[in-house]
């Protein structure tokens, strides 16, 4: 037991007073009642302060290791690192490193690997484990055998269509299949129509096939832009790359109607159906099978932007709808619950963005990031600029 009020050690004697004479009596101290037996004393609460310490800003260099994998999209390396040293940490009560591999598992879709995961954590720390979460499974991506992947992002503007196109573009020369996802495009522009439309002539000349994902928001979009017999030059390519998608997705009878609307508004001969460039019903049938697509970047609230999917190649067009949207919010939350992974370049021009718009007087703040982004969010330092937030408590 201690008192705050003690006198300091080095605190010097007061000299007597050099005048004889007695000194008077001190005045005694009113009595303060003696704590009862077994209480606490009653500490001065203003004095005594509380250090918070977010355990998960400082990971082990072997987690550290598995979140930079991760980010380079070498889950399997990551989770190979993470159940090597598993069996280390056993009784030292760290959550870290089996919650780096619930993630893993979680974003592999392993749920058996996950299940026995679980068994092992209550066992360890005799509580719950995470509870697994119904994500959405991830469209084709490039790791597909025989297909390449090519996602386009929230916008298709001039120069972002005519990037985006190149892509695609690049992705044709190797013939095959190519898949195309349009899930997470909300806006395009005439001649970022254009510039998406000239890839389906290339595709044709070197015989690949075009497989699109997120097809049915993609044609909305389009049709929102069009009007039958409104004849606006700059509207055209909506109208031949709405046409272009049915054709790609098999939908014979929209692209017939759409094609006599188009001719009629545009005074030209339709377009024709060309059966060597849709889908066998046995390609129709698989591509309808295709898992739904992450959701599309939206606001869900005034303040709040949702993310979703892979933020990778420095994510222009998400880093550009940050932007915009910090514009009109002071403190924006950027929504991470859908984001599934973010590489090192790409968190490092959010690093870049963050301290841009705090200099513009923002303050941000980033709402449940996964484990794996909130490890490489504390590695880049994004979290000494960004709030991070959760919905759930963390252990």
């Amino acid at each position: 037991m201690f008192s705050f009020f003690r006198k300091k050690d080095n605190e010097p004697e007061k000299p007597e007073s050099p005048k004889a004479g007695p000194k008077p009596a001190p005045t005694p101290a009113p009595e303060s009642p003696s704590p009862a037996t077994g209480e606490p004393p009653a500490y001065n609460l203003q004095e005594l302060s509380i250090e918070v310490e977010d355990i998960g800003a400082h990971l082990t260099p072997a987690e550290e290791e598995a979140v930079v994998l991760y980010a380079n999209n070498q889950a399997e390396a990551a989770i190979e690192a993470l159940k090597g040293i598993l069996p280390t940490v056993l009784g030292t009560r760290r959550h870290e490193t089996w919650h780096l591999l619930f993630e893993l598992y979680q974003q592999q879709g392993n749920r058996a690997a996950y299940d026995e995961l679980a068994l092992q954590y209550v066992v360890e720390f005799e509580v719950s484990p995470p509870v697994w979460r119904d994500l959405p499974r991830r469209a084709a991506t490039a790791e597909t055998p025989g297909s390449a992947y090519v996602a386009f992002p929230a916008q298709i503007k001039a120069e972002v269509g005519d990037k985006e196109a190149a892509k695609l573009i690049k992705a044709c020369e190797k013939g095959a299949v190519v898949r195309v996802d349009f899930s997470r495009v909300t806006d395009i522009d005439s001649l970022g129509a254009a510039e998406t439309l000239a890839c389906w002539s290339r595709a044709r000349k070197n015989q690949t096939r075009l497989q699109i994902l997120g097809a049915d928001s993609f044609a909305e979009l389009l049709r929102a832009k069009i009007e039958p017999s409104r004849k606006i030059p700059a509207e055209a390519p909506f109208w031949l790359l709405l046409l272009e998608v049915m054709q790609s997705t098999g939908d014979q009878d929209a692209f017939d109607n759409l094609a006599i609307v188009y001719a009629v508004t545009f005074e030209v001969s339709p377009p024709s159906w060309d059966a060597k460039l849709a889908p066998s019903p046995e390609q129709k049938a698989a591509q309808q099978q295709q898992p739904a697509a992450a959701p599309t970047p939206s606001r869900v609230a005034p303040d709040h932007l949702l993310l979703a999917g892979d933020l990778v190649g420095g994510a222009t067009a998400d880093l550009s709808t940050i932007r915009e949207f910090a514009a009109q919010h002071a403190s924006p939350v950027l929504d991470f619950k859908g984001v599934r992974r973010v590489d090192f370049e790409t968190a490092g021009q959010l690093l870049n963005l963050c301290m841009e718009l705090m200099q513009q007087g923002h303050v941000l703040a980033i709402l449940d990031p996964n484990e794996l982004v909130t490890g490489l969010l504390h590695l880049l330092g994004v979290s000494e600029l960004v709030e991070l937030r959760y919905s759930h408590p963390r252990r």
